[in-house]
């Protein structure tokens, strides 16, 4: 299942909104000497915007992965069963054996890559490029085993799904991955972009919306309710 966590970033920049709200509350007494924290949309506009695009692209990038997923979960047992009827096959040498269990357990021995979403553009396209990697290397290493029993001629079993069935196999591991790749792509790039609005470009929401933050508490006592309230409202670098 792909990994649709972006809640935090939409709820970070909703509390922009809502620290903007009370700016606008205060008034007049909300002055600050140094004018990239003077009240303006356009930062909340431009996150909002850019969450949107990342919304919209993170769906078909959602369903592609789970696709993905449907293809190649069943193909441990598959294989499984294919080991067994190779094991039964007449004529199979010892050397042969071993040499399937090779490409085998190079199938199977999978790790577990993680899908979590970064705010360092970096580590998101090494995450997925790991991730990507893996399936790639299992789609390899199945034409490795089709290619290996095409020539063990005694391995001639009646049964469709040890015949053309793994042909088709690895065309559809070969599509579900180049469909995540695709979906991926625009993905990454929106995500990056509200990433550096929001997290990491030199001015970005999270210190902007601090330094205000700093700045509200240099102007009113902590026990008033306006205090309490923009104190609540809370802006953390992921």
């Amino acid at each position: 299942m792909a990994s649709t966590s972006e809640v935090g970033n939409a709820k970070t920049i909703a509390n922009l909104n809502l620290l903007n709200t009370h700016i606008i509350d205060l008034g007049s007494i909300y002055n600050p000497s140094n004018r990239k924290l003077a009240l303006s949309k356009t930062v909340y506009t431009t996150a909002s915007q850019q969450q949107t695009a990342v919304n919209n692209l993170l769906a078909p990038y959602t369903l592609a992965v789970d696709n993905r997923e449907l293809i190649f979960k069943p193909l441990n047992r598959e294989l499984t069963k294919l080991r067994k009827a190779f094991k039964a096959t007449e004529g199979v040498t010892l050397a042969q054996l071993e040499d399937f269990m090779s490409i085998f357990r190079k199938l199977k021995g999978v790790k577990k890559t993680n899908n979590r979403p970064s705010t360092n553009p970096e580590e998101e396209q090494a995450n997925h490029s790991t991730s990507q990697l893996s399936f790639d290397q299992r789609t390899d290493n199945l034409e490795l085993l089709i290619t290996f029993l095409k020539n063990i001629p005694s391995f001639d079993p009646n049964e469709e799904e040890y015949k053309e069935t793994y042909k088709n196999k690895k065309a559809q591991m070969l599509a579900s991955t180049q469909a995540v790749a695709n979906a991926y792509i625009p993905l990454n790039t929106a995500r990056s972009l509200r990433n550096a609005t929001v997290y990491n470009a030199e001015d970005n929401l999270v210190d902007i919306a601090n330094r205000a933050k700093d700045y509200i508490f240099s102007i009113l006592d902590t026990d008033t309710a306006q205090y309490k309230a923009i104190a609540k409202i809370k802006f953390k670098k992921r």
